[in-house]
């Protein structure tokens, strides 16, 4: 299989041709036939095969080290799956990377400040909830623009849909390659506790009441475990018992949660556009979860707590975890293995909502300006994006230890998968494509119910391809982004004493911040944006 392997890849990097002056081989590298290929043989006498020197006609022959920044907590076998992947990316690409994980405890505090340090790093994950606004408008970030596409990531630059990089430009201009998988609003379930729930005597979940009964149970019944094991705002259920459960689409507006439509089955007008904040919906929603914090449902200091809430479901002190598909999926694998006797339960509390594509920019990787290793950096993203080696390594972890293989696109756990995020490692957030994903289960099988219940459903909408232009109204933006970083947290997780008084409060200072003005510069824009479609 080795054998083969090379053999392609070899043939495949004598096929490119130069497309910017100075940058590629030379011609009869560049005129290689693109069937051609090169056979190694693997006899124990023979010398290891010798690194790549060219990639599609860009010269790799000098070997680098690239030095890559993740956000997510760092797995156990970190240090081993960056050494497999170094061994295939030595072979294929002259490279090595040297990957540095920023805490999902940290990185809010720790991103821009990493970017402005002056430190060298050549790839760094980014994405709409992780400061690519932010970052790229300050200049931290290199463009993207198409000829660099097809010049250094050739099998992005075919394989991947355009839409996905006209979502991630900023006044006209792309400073992130995301990732080949577009996200899907409302598809959130809730990992929870099947013991427990057999405890109690409960049926199987699958509404928000089923869920606040099992919360209670868990109250009363239990010592040392939250129902949920809140940690520094209430995100995940907002987008759960918020967004998903009313039917609501976000709309991107910078970094913030601030406009949306309720999605009825028809593409929505300006009209149709509503303040999140300033909606019945939100106020019920956030009137529910003081009465869930006042049952107890987690800390009394939830807005401090460090631990997120992964870590403590994981070690036992959570009876649920909400998060996104992928990362309850994961946290599942974990518990199965760990405290199988726990019997972990993905449940939709929302059967019947509406679950539509978004943008690909939930997960992305950007190029800093200051890495001295641009170009060879685009590359590595291409070969990290479409290698099927160098994926399943980034993504799975390794084969034979953290996961099996069953087939080409399906695994199954292996022995050491607790040591590596199988399937939802942070190292593959802004890698992860479509065309190559494995389904966990023997060969034939198909995805878990819940994962079909959330996603086979999915339909696209005008609005995923709408990118909103704050050039003109930063300083509002910011001022109302410090506005909501002080009231949402704890209006989401209930822990004001007075809903409606905190939620007018936050609303008249979004006012005074410069509400009206964005709002007005968001409609134009959006109602330009429908009339371009026509």
């Amino acid at each position: 299989m080795r054998k083969r392997t090379v053999s392609l890849l070899l043939g495949m990097l004598l096929m490119g041709s130069s497309i910017l002056s100075g940058c590629g081989g030379n011609s009869e590298q560049n005129a290689a036939d693109p069937s051609e290929t090169v056979e190694v043989s693997e006899s124990a006498d023979e010398p290891e095969i010798a690194a790549a020197l060219e990639y599609y006609g860009n010269d790799v022959s000098q070997e680098k080290e690239l030095v890559v920044y993740v956000i997510g907590d760092e797995p156990v076998a970190a240090d081993s799956v960056e050494e497999a992947l170094n061994e295939r990316l030595k072979e294929v690409l002259n490279t090595t990377v040297d990957v540095n994980y920023i805490s999902l405890s940290d990185y809010a505090q720790k991103y821009s400040l990493l970017l402005a340090s002056g430190e060298s790093i050549d790839l760094i994950y980014t994405s709409t909830w992780a400061f690519y606004n932010e970052e790229a408008t300050k200049g931290a970030f290199i463009e993207i623009t198409d000829e660099l596409r097809e010049q250094y990531m050739p099998q992005t630059y075919e394989e991947q849909d355009a839409m996905a990089f006209e979502q991630a430009k900023i006044q006209g201009k792309c400073y992130m390659v995301p990732k080949n998988s577009p996200y899907v609003n409302n598809a959130m379930p809730v990992l929870i506790r099947g013991d427990l729930r057999e405890k109690y005597g409960m049926d199987p979940i699958d509404s928000v009441e089923d869920l606040q009964a099992y919360f209670e149970a868990v109250v009363e019944n239990e010592e040392g475990i939250y129902p949920y094991a809140a940690s520094a705002d209430g995100v995940e259920m907002s987008m759960n018992l918020f967004q998903s459960r009313n039917n609501l689409v976000p709309m991107s507006c910078g970094s913030g949660k601030y406009f949306g439509y309720f999605y009825e089955g028809e593409n929505p007008t300006a009209e149709d556009v509503v303040w999140q904040y300033g909606t019945q919906e939100y106020l019920e929603f956030c009137t529910m979860m003081k009465e869930w914090a006042d049952k107890g449902f987690w800390s009394k200091n939830a807005v401090s707590n460090t631990t997120s809430p992964m870590d403590a479901f994981q070690n036992g002190t959570s009876a649920a975890l909400f998060w996104n598909l992928d990362t309850c999926e994961s946290a599942k694998n974990v518990v199965d293995t760990e405290h199988p006797e726990w019997k972990a339960e993905l449940v939709n509390v929302t059967p019947g909502v509406v679950h539509v594509k978004g943008v690909y920019t939930g997960d992305g990787f950007a190029v800093p300006a200051v890495s001295e290793n641009q170009e060879r950096a685009l590359v590595l993203l291409d070969i990290l994006k479409f290698d099927k080696e160098s994926y399943d390594i980034c993504r799975y972890g390794i084969e034979g230890a953290t996961y099996n293989a069953t087939s080409d696109t399906t695994y199954t756990l292996g022995a050491d998968q607790a040591n590596y995020t199988v399937g939802n490692a942070p190292l593959s957030w802004g890698l992860k494509n479509d065309q190559l994903e494995r389904i966990q289960g023997e060969a034939g099988t198909t995805q878990s119910a819940i994962r079909s219940e959330l996603m086979d459903d999915a339909i696209s909408e005008v609005t995923s391809g709408f990118i909103f232009d704050d050039s003109s109204v930063k300083s509002e933006l910011a001022a109302m982004s410090e506005v909501c970083s002080q009231y949402v947290p704890l209006l989401e997780l209930g822990l004001v004493d007075d809903v409606q008084g905190t939620l007018d409060e936050l609303n008249a200072k979004c006012d005074t911040a410069g509400r009206a003005v964005v709002e007005e510069e968001f409609l134009r824009q959006y109602t330009e944006y429908l009339e371009n479609l026509k």
